[in-house]
């Protein structure tokens, strides 16, 4: 699984820098200084650059300044860092999909989803996208730490330490701190362990009742959920000490490069709302991803009434009713579909206005959620009882091949600025 995701990126390490990498990289002396992995714990995401302390993400600028120091300061080093981190978390995820209960045809299916997804070529091709490499590749430790199924049982037995032991909620605790500093949208990684508080039905035991089930088979969740809140204090302390606040300052939002920062309300709701379908849409049918609406052109702007904002609204809305109805049924698909979504909301502009308006690599964290659940469903279906030989593989290849050839053409954005 990690060769086939990387072999499908391997050609960025002939691409330039681009874009932010210009700022972050090519022209932040601050990277090259000897302690710069260090002192970066210090200072905000943009420390070393014209630009304002918009986010606190010192994980990936100490990844960035070791990059230089030890692979050199050219963009193929940091371009093979980025395609060593897509690949790693490939096989992450088809780990957690068997922890989670999925056969290996159907987790194969679902890490090789993730692999291919042309929603991952922006964070693989563009250097400063790891933003999105990185706390993905902290929250799948985090999740295998607590036993695949949040802060409930561990269904790989008992020779493992329950979830709920205190070393391994330590070692939980310790990852999603590694993981928040890595990207503000990893706490809605919390979705799990919440979710885990209502313990999931295991693969075959449709038919079992949760008070039927011996005591010995209970794990306790609290260890788990206070390691994981300590992480979230620590956050906010590290965050405070290096003088930012819990959300980003309207005015260091820049309008040309997101302009629902300065839209009052209800009009930014609507035009955040129509976007985030648009979004919605990529992940289902990643065709080239487009937007004809200026936002700066108030009469251009969508109403509460328009086709794009209701139908955006319907799916949201379904989305979260059908995470709720799932959960209420014990069914432990809820767990990944309620990850994706509370990972794809931060980034939407629909709670508030965030730094960027554009950027596929928003979808890089719901889709391991939506990977995570399409195993599960592959499996369930794969369950039943047919005599006729199952069609999965023959549908799986083309899409996956289709969706690889996507991934290749949408990853040759990338090469350099004109591109």
């Amino acid at each position: 699984m990690a060769l086939l995701a990387a072999a499908l990126h391997i050609r960025t390490l002939g691409f330039e820098f681009v874009f932010d990498d210009l700022h972050l990289i090519v022209n932040n002396a601050f990277l090259r200084e000897p302690w710069s992995p260090l002192t970066a714990f210090a200072h905000h995401f943009w420390h070393g650059t014209p630009f304002g302390a918009a986010y606190y993400r010192p994980i990936v600028t100490s990844s960035l300044a070791l990059n230089g120091g030890l692979l050199g300061w050219g963009p193929a080093g940091f371009h093979l860092v980025n395609v060593l981190l897509h690949a790693a978390n490939a096989a992450l995820l088809l780990a957690l999909a068997r922890r989670l209960g999925a056969p290996v045809w159907a987790a194969t299916c679902a890490a090789a989803l993730f692999a291919v997804h042309p929603a991952a070529a922006w964070p693989v091709g563009s250097i400063v996208a790891r933003v999105d490499l990185l706390p993905a590749f902290f929250v799948l430790l985090t999740w295998l730490a607590l036993g695949g199924s949040g802060a409930g049982a561990d269904p790989g037995g008992e020779a493992r330490r329950p979830a709920g032991h205190p070393g391994r909620a330590a070692l939980a605790g310790l990852l999603f701190l590694l993981a928040l500093l890595s990207k503000e949208s990893a706490v809605a990684f919390l979705a799990v362990p919440i979710l885990g508080l209502r313990r999931m039905r295991e693969p075959g035991e449709a038919g079992i009742r949760w008070e039927d089930r011996p005591r010995s088979q209970v794990r306790p969740a609290w260890p788990a959920l206070l390691a994981l809140g300590a992480a979230v204090a620590a956050w906010f302390a590290l965050r405070r000490a290096a003088g930012l606040g819990v959300l980003i300052a309207r005015g260091l939002v820049d309008p040309l490069t997101n302009p629902l920062g300065q839209l009052p309300l209800p009009s930014r709701l609507w035009a955040a709302l129509a976007l985030a379908g648009r979004y919605i849409l990529y992940l289902v049918v990643p065709a080239r991803f487009s937007d004809p609406r200026n936002y700066l052109d108030a009469s251009s702007l969508p109403s509460a009434a328009s086709p794009g904002v209701l139908l955006s609204l319907g799916v949201l809305l379904a989305w979260g009713a059908g995470i709720l109805v799932l959960w209420l049924r014990r069914d432990r698909i809820a767990v990944p579909l309620a990850f994706s979504l509370a990972s794809f909301l931060p980034a939407s502009n629909i709670l508030v206005p965030i730094g960027s308006l554009y950027a596929q690599n928003f979808l890089y964290l719901p889709l391991i959620g939506l990977s995570l659940a399409i195993g599960l469903l592959l499996a369930r279906w794969g369950a039943r009882e047919t005599p006729a030989p199952r069609p999965t593989p023959f549908i799986a290849a083309p899409v996956l091949a289709a969706l690889a050839v996507a991934a290749y053409i949408e990853t040759g954005i990338w090469r350099d600025g004109v591109s």
